[in-house]
Formats: structure tokens, C-alpha cells, sequence
């Protein structure tokens, strides 16, 4: 086996050694605060401490157990493809079926950033409409930020009744869709742009997921499928993590787009 097989088998082929690499990154520890920490007897963690100590991941000092110069170079780079791993294991028919060439690269390269996600498939009496587990939190946010490729019929009633009540509404809207809007919405469109919490973007540019809502509280991405369908289907998260991640994407389109002050 070469010497980068033989790394990658002792970091991530043991939950012990992938466990205890991840609580040494917080800095030196005792056998005991490790065995407390890890819920592990002495006699299984130090076979998997002298593993880590033969490979080089670990030194030990006086009492204590420390990552070696190597293991802090190697470890936190761990995080990042664990959390990836995570994502796509717990949701893997979800995100087979997607084309995640979708996603911007350096989204896509931090999926993982996610975190733990649910994936909620709507009803037939709420096909068009927004899944009703999220419009409890969707009310209760401070912010909501949305691309969108697509139009939903309730949209606009939706987001002028969200920012009727305050809150802070920005749109990313290709083209076709802003079109749309103030063809069959004139007034309600004329209405949110002319509030003062309100915002609407228009990319020229093909957007090529079908949405993302992001707000102070949760994210939820819908995405295309690799046959080029939309299956209605929203991944959310509630993670700290994916609402940075998601409000980058936001960032990422609207940085591509022209901001619309009248109509």
C-alpha cells in the first residue's frame, strides 16, 4: 500500500482515529479527557493512538496527547470532505438525481457547508406553493433572499405580504420571469419595488438552478435535475453554516444582476 492509501485508510476508516483526530484539534488532552470525551475505555483508544503516533498524526507529551505538525496540516482539511460525505450519504437519491454542475464552483465545492438537510416533497394540494413546514419560519425571519428561474403563482401576493409586515425581501429574478411579473402583477410588482425593505434584481444571465430562498433562519434550494425537469422537491437546512452558504449564492447572482428602481 503506498504511503497516501495508508494515510487515507488510518484517518477515515475508523471512527475511533477519525474522532480523536477531530477532538485533538482543539489541542493537547489527556488520556482521561479523551476516554471522557470520546466515551472510549482505555485499552480500544490507545491501539488507535499508537496508530496515530506510528503514522506520525499525533506526538505525545508528558501526559498528553497532541496532532503533530503534520496532523495540524492534515486535520482540518478533514472537516470540509467529512461534511460533504455527510451530505450526499444522507440525502444520496436527492442529490443523484440533481446536476450539481448547477452550482457555482466555489459553492459547490463547500456543499458540505449544508450541513444536516431534509428533503421535503410538496403534496398535490400544494404543488405550486411553498412547502408548508417552512412558512411558519418564513414569517418569522428578518430576512428573506431569493433566486429564482421560475415563477410560482403565489409569488408575488407572498412576498408583498411579507414585506407588509416588515420584513426585508430582496429577489433575483432571471429575465423571462421579471417579464412575467409585471405583465400579470403590474400593481403588486409597482407596490414592492416602491417599499423601502424591498428589492428586485434582474440576471440577463441563465440561472441555472431553479431557486434558492435564504433567509436569517433556513435555506431552501431546488435544483434541476440531470434529464433538465423540475421535480418541485426543496432541500432545507437550518444549519448556521448553510445559511453563509446560501447567502453567498444570492451574492453570486446578484452581483450578476441590474437592480430594478421603477417599472
Amino acid at each position: 500500500m503506498s504511503m497516501e492509501l495508508q494515510l487515507i485508510d488510518t484517518i477515515f476508516f475508523s471512527d475511533k482515529r477519525k474522532n480523536l483526530l477531530l477532538f485533538l484539534k482543539n489541542g493537547p488532552k489527556t488520556i482521561e479527557e479523551i476516554k471522557t470525551e470520546l466515551e472510549v475505555s482505555s485499552s480500544p483508544i490507545m491501539a488507535q493512538i499508537r496508530i496515530l503516533l506510528k503514522d506520525g498524526l499525533l506526538v505525545q507529551k508528558d501526559d498528553s496527547y497532541e496532532l503533530s505538525v503534520k496532523g495540524k496540516l492534515i486535520v482540518p482539511k478533514m472537516e470540509p470532505l467529512l461534511s460533504t460525505f455527510r451530505i450526499f450519504d444522507e440525502n444520496h437519491d436527492y442529490w443523484a438525481r440533481q446536476d450539481l454542475r448547477t452550482l457555482p464552483p466555489h459553492l459547490l465545492d463547500r456543499i458540505g457547508e449544508l450541513g444536516k438537510c431534509m428533503e421535503l416533497v410538496p403534496d398535490r394540494t400544494h404543488i405550486f406553493d411553498y412547502p408548508p413546514e417552512i412558512m411558519d419560519p418564513l414569517y418569522r425571519s428578518k430576512t428573506v433572499m431569493e433566486v429564482s428561474s421560475f415563477f410560482r403563482p403565489g409569488y408575488p401576493g407572498l412576498y408583498l405580504d411579507l414585506a407588509n409586515k416588515g420584513i426585508e425581501v430582496s429577489l433575483v429574478l432571471e429575465r423571462p420571469i421579471y417579464r412575467k411579473l409585471i405583465t400579470d402583477y403590474r400593481q403588486e410588482a409597482e407596490e414592492f419595488i416602491n417599499m423601502g425593505n424591498t428589492q428586485i434584481f434582474v440576471c440577463d444571465n441563465k440561472i441555472e438552478l431553479a431557486s434558492s430562498l435564504v433567509t436569517d433562519r433556513f435555506i431552501s434550494i431546488s435544483m434541476i435535475s440531470k434529464d433538465g425537469r423540475y421535480y418541485n422537491h426543496e432541500m432545507v437546512s437550518f444549519e448556521k453554516s448553510a445559511l453563509e452558504w446560501g447567502k453567498e449564492l444570492f451574492n453570486y447572482y446578484r452581483d450578476l444582476s441590474e437592480q430594478i428602481t421603477r417599472i
